[in-house]
């Protein structure tokens, strides 16, 4: 709901977080017409393939596996949002 009175271009969301994982996250994002098209960034300490597909299928924008470099970090957002 702020989201949609104060849109943002990028999203940048742990995969585990108490109540809601990351990807219910991004399916809410994509499901609401204010958010379907912000940039979404998953991090997670487990690289695990399903999840990964099932991000790509939500319209996951890009992934980061923990533990990873402030460079690797911002490979990834440019990889969404273009070079900073």
């Amino acid at each position: 709901a702020a989201m949609a009175k104060s849109p943002v271009h990028l999203v940048i969301s742990d995969y585990f977080m108490p109540e809601m994982d990351g990807l219910h996250l991004l399916h809410y994002l994509r499901s609401n017409p204010q958010t379907q098209k912000t940039g979404f960034l998953l991090i997670t300490g487990k690289a695990d393939p399903a999840i990964i597909n099932k991000g790509k299928q939500l319209g996951m924008n890009n992934y980061l596996a923990k533990p990873f470099q402030t460079a690797d970090l911002k490979s990834a957002i440019e990889a969404i949002v273009g070079r900073l």
